[in-house]
């Protein structure tokens, strides 16, 4: 799978910089233009595999504090080169969400490197809208806390985006108001640390958490995901 999203990324570099090329000469008298700025907000992200498990503890003690992970806040930097009406821009991430407090406790967080394709079909010294397709790099670790139980583990992968925004122009600042979904599936993680023995009978908690072992429940992987619709507001300035 990842050989598929390594080619698709070189794929789309190849017609970037292709076409880039042409819209640079086309612009020559401008020399195109440089962007900076930072991105926020959250991804709907459903950890079904851990909220799985968040069911089974709240049967297991007759209720807890945590609810589902179902939803991550997302922030970082980025930098764009523009050419006519395409530009590239590299967009590094934090990504975290986190249920619960005390002895149940399910998080995940991690960091992933977007590389956005953006083309822009309309603009006015006002407003600027684009469309944008790219390839996303994920790494995702992940805590589980059940009462005297508790496992690490890390997870990486690659996956791609879609979506589309609008910028909102005063001078070289902007206001950016952008909306897409991001494909990025870790179907295995890898215990880093664990401590206690976990929960079994009717309501098991994971089946497999051996350090530098695969997590599993009930006898398979247990995959996590940074997966779902994202909706961002960032600024720019513009150079």
């Amino acid at each position: 799978m990842k050989i598929v999203f390594v080619l698709l990324a070189l794929f789309f570099s190849f017609v970037v910089v292709t076409l880039s090329t042409s819209a640079w000469a086309a612009r020559s008298s401008s020399g195109g233009s440089m962007a900076v700025g930072v991105m926020g907000g959250f991804v709907n992200s459903e950890q079904t595999h851990i909220n799985t498990l968040r069911a089974r503890a709240n049967q297991r003690a007759g209720g807890i504090s945590a609810s589902d992970l179902d939803r991550a806040y997302e922030f970082g930097p980025f930098i764009q080169w523009r050419a006519g009406l395409l530009a590239f821009q590299l967009r590094p991430s934090y990504f975290m969400q986190k249920e619960g407090s005390g002895a149940y406790e399910y998080s995940t967080s991690g960091y992933t490197v977007e590389g956005h394709f953006k083309l822009y079909p309309l603009e006015n010294q006002d407003v600027k809208l684009y469309f944008e397709t790219g390839v996303a790099y994920g790494s995702q670790k992940t805590s589980i806390k059940e009462d005297t139980f508790t496992v690490d583990a890390e997870g990486s992968s690659l996956g791609y985006l879609v979506g589309l925004g609008v910028e909102i122009l005063w001078g070289p600042h902007a206001i950016i108001l952008e909306g897409g979904w991001r494909y990025l599936p870790i179907e295995r993680n890898i215990v880093t640390a664990s401590n206690g023995t976990p929960a079994t009978g009717a309501n098991p908690s994971v089946s497999q958490y051996d350090v530098n072992g695969e997590l599993e429940y009930d006898g398979r992987d247990l995959s996590t995901n940074m997966s779902g619709t994202k909706m961002m507001i960032g600024y720019a300035y513009n150079f």
